[in-house]
């Protein structure tokens, strides 16, 4: 089956800000919005995490190595 597999590269601009300081949407570099809406067309699934407590999907994005540096999608 892997013999059929073609890679398929694509290059994307990237951002040289940083962005542990973001909690919110809005305050990620455009590059890096686009980078995760490439992510979520190109493998068909939204970037989300599931909660343990809930059944709810909320939709989060990690911007750093803290349980803090987390900005929630929408």
């Amino acid at each position: 089956m892997l013999q059929k597999v073609e890679v398929e590269y694509e290059t994307l601009p990237g951002w040289k800000a940083d962005t542990t300081g973001a909690r919110r949407w809005e305050d990620l570099p455009p590059q890096a919005q686009n980078y995760i809406r490439f992510v979520e067309n190109h493998v068909g699934v939204a970037v989300c995490i599931i909660t343990v407590f809930s059944a709810l999907s909320v939709k989060w994005v990690g911007v750093g190595k803290s349980r803090e540096s987390m900005i929630q999608l929408f």
